[in-house]
């Protein structure tokens, strides 16, 4: 979704335009989310939102191990963490060639989104800054 050009020509992948309104329908009607990010400055600051995104419909992962990506992928357990093209074509190959697997990574995955990530997870700790950055705000 919204890979453009960079998708054209592999066998098995369509390229989809990335639209807001069918945002999750097209996330559920994957297979299996992949990451895949060079190791370069820019993308070790990237914050894993499409990962966390994947997995919130229930989707295992794919993603190389940089930055914050090892820290939301367990490999084995949501998904699979890939650095060369070697592991990518052997996560890949396992993933899509064992509905069983991508089922339990699934719904691993969509617990850890939930335990972790969620608003519902997250609730105090938004609430908390929201009430401090009011209360210095507040007229004395």
């Amino acid at each position: 979704v919204g890979a453009g050009p960079q998708a054209q020509g592999i066998d098995g992948v369509t390229a989809v335009a990335w639209s807001e309104a069918e945002e999750v329908a097209q996330l559920q009607r994957m297979d299996v989310g992949i990451m895949p990010l060079l190791d370069l400055p820019f993308q070790r600051g990237k914050c894993g939102y499409k990962l966390i995104q994947y997995m919130a419909v229930g989707l295992p992962v794919a993603a190389s191990p940089i930055g914050v990506n090892r820290e939301i992928v367990r490999d084995g357990v949501n998904g699979a963490l890939a650095a060369t093209p070697e592991e990518w074509t052997k996560a890949l190959d396992e993933l899509l060639g064992n509905a069983r697997m991508r089922r339990n990574y699934g719904r691993a995955g969509r617990a850890i989104a939930e335990e972790r990530y969620s608003v519902r997870a997250n609730r105090d700790q938004v609430l908390e800054v929201l009430l401090s950055a009011a209360q210095r705000r507040a007229p004395k």
